[in-house]
């Protein structure tokens, strides 16, 4: 694959760093509390979900010229991987998020950082693994996409996907639990509301 342009690699930088920027600020809100609200919540997985679409998208077409129709198979883990993250995620999350009222009258909550930080270090990973595969502007902006270099590099981008999958469904069962948690919480404005979440 020929290098591509400058003027190719500069958008295509500036659009992964925005990726990376706009999901550890919403890292840091979950661990440090964030305002509940349900579209908030799944809007983002929406944003997720994209992604995820389209990275995989990239390596099922490069495994096309591999594997021809055998990598339709692959389908099947691409989905499960997520669904199975998402099934455990959702009871964990509903366990251990913590609510807070504040002074403005909504709910806030607050995560444990042990789920948004992994599936920001996973999407990191997987992007990184990408653009050492296909270089940077290749992943962005080149169509038809170029092919890894080898079956072994193709392997590599395929167990990353699964691992970001892996964390798109962390954030879907966050999603899930966080609402589910939310419901438990006391209707009755003078029962006793949760402690407060811990500053820090």
């Amino acid at each position: 694959m020929s290098a591509p342009p400058p003027s190719a690699v500069g958008p295509a930088v500036v659009v992964l760093l925005l990726f990376v920027v706009i999901l550890a600020r919403r890292t840091y809100l979950m661990v440090q509390g964030t305002r509940f609200s349900v579209g908030r919540l799944f809007a983002f997985a929406g944003f997720y979900v994209l992604l995820f679409v389209a990275f995989a998208f990239t390596t099922l077409y490069s495994a096309l010229a591999f594997w021809g129709a055998v990598t339709y198979l692959l389908l099947v883990p691409y989905a499960a991987v997520p669904a199975a993250a998402a099934l455990l995620a959702a009871p964990y999350v509903r366990r251990t998020v913590q609510f807070e009222r504040r002074g403005d009258g909504a709910w806030y909550y607050r995560l444990s950082w042990h789920i948004p930080v992994l599936y920001l270090s996973l999407f990191i990973a997987r992007t990184v693994a990408e653009v050492a595969v296909f270089g940077i502007a290749g992943i962005l902006f080149a169509f038809p996409l170029p092919a890894p270099p080898s079956v072994a590099a193709l392997l590599i981008l395929v167990a990353v996907d699964l691992l970001f999958g892996f964390s798109l469904g962390l954030l879907l069962g966050r999603g899930a639990g966080v609402v589910r948690a939310h419901r438990d919480l006391p209707k009755d404005p003078a029962s006793a509301p949760p402690p407060p979440l811990p500053r820090g």
